[in-house]
């Protein structure tokens, strides 16, 4: 392509520049347009991974204590919603020009990851204090 982008402008020939560098950003836009499908794709299959877990979880959730049980189920909801903003930004920023919502479901991903890892902890020292308690 740089070969071709240089002999061109030796020849002078402005015409054939400005189609070569139209070919560039086209094939830049499809790749582009690749990688955003795969990207939505893969959090898509994120969302429903994270769906069927929080099935499973919801039928067995009476196996485990309840506040471990509740934190468990908090965690998954926060991704399947976290997941899916991301999914539903990834489509308007594809296929429509809306910075606005854009911007709302950035910030609403941003704060439900934020509320992820403090809930990750919770549920980590509920279950260390629920393991020591069995011991004694």
């Amino acid at each position: 392509m740089f070969f071709q982008f240089s002999n061109a402008m030796n020849n002078d020939s402005l015409a054939e520049c400005l189609s070569l560098l139209v070919n560039i950003s086209a094939c830049e836009d499809s790749t582009r347009h690749a990688f955003d499908i795969v990207y939505i794709v893969s959090y898509s299959l994120c969302v429903i991974f994270f769906l069927v877990l929080f099935g499973i979880h919801f039928t067995i959730r009476y196996t485990f204590h309840p506040v471990f049980s509740f934190y468990i189920s908090l965690l998954v909801l926060a991704y399947i919603l976290c997941d899916s903003a991301i999914v539903v930004y990834a489509i308007f920023a594809q296929f429509f020009d809306d910075p606005e919502t854009g911007r709302v479901l950035e910030i609403l991903a941003s704060i439900i990851y934020s509320y992820i890892l403090p809930l990750v902890f919770f549920a980590t020292v509920e279950r260390l204090a629920a393991t020591i308690l069995v011991m004694r």
